[in-house]
């Protein structure tokens, strides 16, 4: 009976060790993120082409709480981001305030770009799997952005001839989506399902009025 005991404590004692091995412990979250995506105009009208140089430009600052010993966290920050809308419209400023959309389908240019920049607030749910040997694990975080536009600008350049005007109007002030990063390791797959109207007033209603942003590219979590 004694030594029944002993191996039953020392079976109990193997089996409490094992699972405090298996425990799972959650990895110290990711506190920046750098996203850089391809952007695609929505909805827009006839008029715009949009070039395939268009894209997005992200900096997001978080900080990770974990649900207890679980896969799951809920990140939250702040970020900055830069939209730059190449294509074949430009904007022209006058003297005296007043703007112009100009079509530049029969002008040969460099480069010619609208652009609208936002301080973000961020909102993260994350899920990680559990890491291997080498302190890699899958990633699937789904987000939500919510910011207010700092900047506006259209810039025009050809072989003899550059023009920037800042502060344009008409750019939403707001802006607010979803997103997704999915992958493994530091690269990830960044997808931005743009929910606001890239511009609210001006000479770009016609065009962008009813057009919304959407994003693919890649995310890069430290």
């Amino acid at each position: 009976m004694r030594k029944f005991l002993y191996v039953l404590l020392i079976l109990i004692a193997y089996t409490a060790a094992s699972a405090q091995g298996k425990a799972f412990i959650p990895e110290p979250g990711e506190g920046l993120s750098f996203n850089t995506s391809s952007l695609m105009v929505v909805g827009a009208g006839g008029a715009f082409v949009p070039s395939w140089q268009a894209n997005s430009q992200e900096v997001q600052l978080l900080r990770e709480r974990t649900f207890g010993l679980s896969h799951f966290g809920l990140a939250y920050g702040v970020g900055y981001s830069g939209h730059f809308y190449h294509g074949n419209l430009h904007i022209d400023v006058g003297a005296d305030g007043g703007q112009t959309l100009q079509n530049l389908n029969d002008v040969t240019y460099l480069s010619n770009r609208l652009a609208s920049e936002y301080v973000d607030g961020i909102l993260e749910f994350r899920y990680r799997s559990s890491a291997n040997n080498k302190g890699r694990y899958n990633r699937f975080y789904v987000g939500a952005i919510a910011g207010y536009r700092v900047d506006s600008y259209a810039y025009f350049q050809a072989e003899d001839y550059r023009v920037k005007f800042y502060n344009i109007g008409g750019f939403n002030t707001i802006r607010y989506g979803a997103y997704l990063k999915a992958g493994r390791g530091p690269f990830n797959l960044y997808c931005y399902y743009g929910l606001n109207p890239i511009v609210t007033s001006g000479v770009l209603v016609p065009e962008l009025g009813e057009a919304t942003s959407q994003n693919i590219g890649l995310s890069i979590t430290l």
